[in-house]
């Protein structure tokens, strides 16, 4: 179905969808790129370097909350790439080293993160807090493991025995703590029953948001 035909309640909640997912990314990116650039510019000190909260980013949950709202994936995950791609070319860019953007490990941590966008999907009709906050601890926990085992694999400081695999999730608890906690906290806000209702009502799920959705597509 065009854009043309499509309802003007239909269109508003399809919009709708859209700015909620590019704000929380543009945030996301934001928040990714922001030590780096004001190293850049001079502005950090000390306590700001040591006490940075690392990881504390929602953008676990923003995948899922795409995954779930778009009936599109293929529109979700183009929109999550290109989101992780930006904020990899702003730390090159801000930091001047291409390796700390686009290092070896790099095809892990997307490969975690577009993985959202399906956990995103199985949220499709649920309306509730336990499922999603759930989802967002199992996509935590896959990141960390995933992303660290290969940070392992392709980092040359670890060994490459069991002892350099169990420092190297050692290494990563502190990060794996704060994307706990940010992917825990974004749930909570981006799957609030009164926000879903704002964006996209119920009433307008499975029959003509489907149809919002798959527009995209043609």
């Amino acid at each position: 179905m065009s854009q043309a035909t499509q309802s003007p309640a239909k269109q508003t909640h399809h919009l709708r969808i859209w700015l909620v997912v590019g704000a929380c990314l543009i945030y996301c990116v934001l928040l990714r790129v922001l030590p780096y650039a004001l190293t850049a510019i001079g502005a950090q000190n000390d306590w700001f370097s040591q006490n940075f909260p690392w990881s504390l980013t929602p953008i676990l949950a923003v995948g899922m909350f795409a995954g779930a709202l778009f009936t599109n994936r293929y529109a979700a995950a183009g929109l999550l790439l290109a989101a992780l791609i930006a904020s990899d070319v702003g730390i090159w860019l801000a930091s001047g080293h291409i390796d700390w953007a686009f290092y070896p490990g790099t095809p892990f941590n997307y490969l975690c993160l577009l993985g959202t966008i399906l956990l995103g999907y199985v949220l499709r009709n649920d309306r509730s807090w336990i499922k999603p906050i759930g989802m967002g601890v199992l996509a935590s926990v896959a990141y960390f493991l995933v992303s660290n085992f290969g940070s392992w694999l392709t980092l040359a400081e670890y060994t490459k025995d069991v002892s350099g695999l169990i420092q190297c999730y050692v290494s990563a608890l502190p990060f794996f703590r704060n994307l706990l906690a940010g992917t825990c906290l974004g749930s909570v806000v981006l799957f609030c029953p009164l926000l879903l209702n704002a964006v996209a009502p119920i009433q307008e799920q499975g029959g003509q948001l489907e149809q919002t959705g798959s527009s995209t597509t043609r």
